[in-house]
C-alpha cells in the first residue's frame, strides 16, 4: 500500500474519533444526571401573593392575610403557607424513573403581587411511602417529599376547629345562595361556647341539613355559616328530659294521722277464734 494511501486511511481514523468524541460529549450535555438536582428557582417566600393549585384551587395574600379563594375567602393558615413554600424551595428530584409517567398531573405556580412566576413544578401522584412523581426537563422524576398540601383540597388550607369547648370542627361552609329561612337560625338554640380563650362567645345552632346528617351552625362575629355532623351539634343542644318513673314502682304512701302529723300505722284486727265456745244464754230470773 503507497504513502499516499496509508495518510488517507490515517487521516479518516482521526476524523472519525473526533466525531465520536463530539457525539459522546453532545450526549452528555443533552442529558446530565439529575439526580440531586433543585426543581424550581430560589424565590424569597415573602414575595410570593398568590398560589395556584391545578385549575381549581388558588391562595391570596391580602391585607388580612393568606385567603382561600375556593372558600368564600376564608382565612388559610399562614404557617401551613409559609411550611408549604420553603419545602417547594427546597424540592429536589430524587431519581429519573424510566418508563412511565408522572400520573394525575397538577401543576403548582407561585406569583408575586405582580402576578410575575416566581416558581412552578408539575406534581404527579403520590407513592405511597416513597415520595411523589412529578415532571421536570420532560422526564419523570421522583422527589422524596410527598407535597400532600398541594392537592386540590382547600381545607388542607385552613384550621377547621371553630370551638374550643366543647371541641367542634366543621365539614364545609355552606353556600352562601341558601335562602336565609332554610338556615334555621330564627328559632334555633343559642349556646355559649369557648373560642380561643374567651369564653363568653355565642353558637347559634340551625336546621338540619339536606344531607340529613349534618347542622348549620353560627358564630358571632363570623360571615361564614358552618355545616357541622349532628354528633357535634348534639353537645350545644339541650338535653331531652328523663322520663318519668313509672307509677308501679313508686313507694305506697303511708296515711296520715288526723291531726296531720306523722302518719299513724294501722293496728291489725285480731283473727276470729275459730273454735270459741258460744255465749251461755242468760238464766231467767
Amino acid at each position: 500500500m503507497s504513502n499516499k494511501k496509508l495518510a488517507i486511511l490515517a487521516a479518516v481514523a482521526v476524523a472519525l474519533c473526533a466525531a465520536a468524541i463530539v457525539v459522546r460529549n453532545g450526549a452528555k450535555h443533552s442529558s446530565p444526571k439529575l439526580n440531586g438536582t433543585r426543581m424550581v428557582e430560589r424565590f424569597r417566600a415573602s414575595e410570593a401573593a398568590k398560589i395556584t393549585i391545578g385549575d381549581t384551587l388558588s391562595l391570596s395574600a391580602g391585607e388580612e392575610g393568606w385567603q382561600i379563594d375556593a372558600m368564600q375567602g376564608y382565612p388559610a393558615d399562614r404557617s401551613k403557607i409559609v411550611d408549604a413554600l420553603m419545602r417547594l424551595g427546597e424540592l429536589k428530584v430524587g431519581q429519573v424513573v424510566r418508563g412511565r409517567d408522572v400520573g394525575k398531573k397538577t401543576r403548582v405556580a407561585v406569583l408575586d403581587a405582580a402576578g410575575k412566576e416566581l416558581a412552578a413544578v408539575t406534581l404527579g401522584d403520590e407513592k405511597r411511602g416513597l415520595g411523589r412523581y412529578a415532571e421536570f426537563r420532560g422526564q419523570t422524576v421522583l422527589v422524596a417529599d410527598s407535597l400532600g398540601v398541594f392537592d386540590e383540597d382547600p381545607k388542607r388550607w385552613c384550621e377547621t376547629k371553630i370551638v374550643d369547648e366543647p371541641w367542634i370542627s366543621f365539614s364545609e361552609l355552606a353556600d352562601p345562595s341558601i335562602p336565609e329561612d332554610e338556615f334555621g337560625f330564627s328559632t334555633g338554640v343559642v349556646k355559649t361556647v369557648t373560642i380561643a380563650g374567651d369564653t363568653n362567645r355565642v353558637a347559634t345552632v340551625g336546621a338540619v341539613a339536606k344531607d340529613g346528617k349534618s347542622r348549620y351552625l353560627r358564630l358571632d362575629g363570623s360571615k361564614w355559616t358552618y355545616v357541622i355532623p349532628s354528633y357535634s351539634a348534639e353537645r350545644l343542644l339541650p338535653k331531652p328530659p328523663e322520663p318519668e318513673k313509672a307509677e308501679e314502682d313508686a313507694e305506697p304512701e303511708e296515711p296520715a294521722s288526723e291531726d296531720g302529723d306523722e302518719p299513724v300505722a294501722e293496728e291489725p284486727e285480731a283473727p276470729a277464734a275459730e273454735d270459741a265456745d258460744p255465749v251461755p244464754a242468760a238464766e231467767e230470773a
